[in-house]
């Protein structure tokens, strides 16, 4: 649960920027060149935050497997809410000037750094607590806490919205926001300090020349080479799983609104449901994958999506009799991919060094294609052909089906060479 309500707050502050921006950009860079230009200024700090996403995978997730899950587990929620609380308190472009913006690029510098390392800390740390065989179904939660903390953040973007003036939202409302993030961030510590899971019992190191021994913890270069399969692995089938979310989930409101002609508050409300039914989905895909394996339910939704989502999306219209339904098969699967992802990952890295290889290869394709999805899709649109950019999502798609048919299945692997990090090759049906 702790885990789980972690992954919320995550993702609660992480997605406040991109919803209020158009509120704050003005406060926080000179507006004499028109509100566009702070917007897309406000914008270009908030691809900031996914640029050092790769870092904190790495720093972090390094630190993970040398002192412990449950330090950086703690230390990713701080650093998150206290980057909002620094947002929510921080002085305008009008009150000490091009300070202003510095302090916001080092907020959401913290920010990324934290979302970076969150992912492989939780991943580690669910999977390796889960009683044997439930490994896929404890590691959906965090995928359960993605989807409600975007939620969350939209619906009190809406509450906001409807309760207080364009003027107030300028003025103040886009701090309420941000410091709802960060009380919501020391709930979620105080959370998670109540938290008492058992550290995994790292394997000792072979003895060195000089007769010593002790725990292996590989930097960045050793897990590279030596586990240089696994996080290619990861980058196969992870890339689908971070273009498909950002897709789905943060730019179809957008496209909805203008592209399908969809009115913004029809446009919203479908977003709801749909993230409504993302958030409750997963564990039902991480039991199916726990009875019948990782690569059947990952691989046979990635051929779905890959095969329909182009005509799903070429399908919707203004009317939400029609664009609802599409919507709703679309993330059905989207879930089905998702539910078994967090396990599936973990269970391509050993123990000792799990963290930083999910955090390596995980925090790059977050980097690279989650933090793109956007852009890539608003310069498709601009040029005309608003389709081609599913058309990408879709190729990512068909690269992780090949990519899963290629893997061993983990799912029979016992308690124990799942820590030693030789998971045995099971019997699961090809995909």
């Amino acid at each position: 649960m702790a885990i789980g309500a972690g992954q919320v707050i995550e993702w609660f502050d992480w997605t406040l920027y991109a919803s209020f921006a158009p509120f704050f950009a003005e406060r926080f860079f000179p507006a004499g060149r028109g509100p566009t230009t702070a917007l897309l200024s406000a914008f270009a700090v908030y691809a900031v935050g996914f640029l050092f996403r790769p870092l904190g995978g790495v720093v972090l997730g390094h630190l993970a497997d040398r002192f412990g899950r449950s330090v950086i587990f703690n230390l990713t929620i701080l650093m998150m809410s206290g980057g909002s609380l620094a947002i929510a308190v921080m002085p305008t472009y009008q009150q000490i000037g091009t300070a202003a913006p510095v302090l916001l690029i080092l907020a959401r510098v913290v920010q990324g750094l934290s979302a970076g390392g969150e992912m492989p800390t939780s991943t580690a740390l669910i999977t390796e607590a889960a009683p044997a065989g439930r490994r896929a179904f404890y590691g959906s939660s965090i995928f359960v806490g993605t989807g409600i903390g975007v939620l969350l953040a939209a619906l009190l973007g809406w509450l906001l919205t409807s309760t207080l003036s364009q003027a107030q939202m300028t003025g103040f409302g886009w701090r309420i926001a941000f410091g709802v993030g960060a009380a919501m961030g020391l709930m979620g510590l105080a959370l998670r300090r109540s938290l008492r899971l058992p550290e995994p019992v790292l394997q000792p190191a072979r003895t060195n020349g000089e007769g010593r021994t002790g725990r292996r913890a590989m930097g960045f270069v050793g897990v590279l080479r030596a586990q240089a399969t696994g996080v290619l692995r990861v980058v196969g089938f992870g890339v689908a799983a971070t273009v498909g979310f950002y897709t789905l989930t943060v730019y179809m409101p957008t496209y909805l609104s203008l592209q399908a002609g969809m009115r913004p508050s029809n446009a919203f409300m479908v977003s709801c449901v749909v993230l409504t039914a993302y958030s409750v989905l997963p564990p039902v895909a991480g039991l199916a994958a726990d009875r019948w394996g990782r690569r059947p339910v990952m691989g046979w939704s990635a051929v779905a999506l890959a095969v329909l989502l182009v005509p799903a999306v070429a399908a919707l219209s203004s009317d939400v009799a029609v664009a609802l339904p599409l919507l709703l098969a679309a993330i059905v699967l989207l879930a089905a991919y998702h539910g078994p992802f967090p396990a599936l990952m973990s269970e391509q890295f050993p123990i000792e060094t799990r963290g930083l290889g999910v955090g390596i290869a995980y925090s790059l394709v977050t980097a690279l294609f989650g933090g793109t999805a956007t852009y890539v899709a608003s310069w498709l649109v601009a040029l005309g052909h608003p389709l081609w950019f599913f058309a990408y999502v879709a190729a990512t798609f068909a690269v992780a089906a090949v990519t899963l048919y290629a893997l061993p299945e983990t799912t029979s692997a016992s308690s124990s060479s799942y820590a030693s990090g030789r998971p045995e090759s099971g019997s699961g049906s090809r995909t």
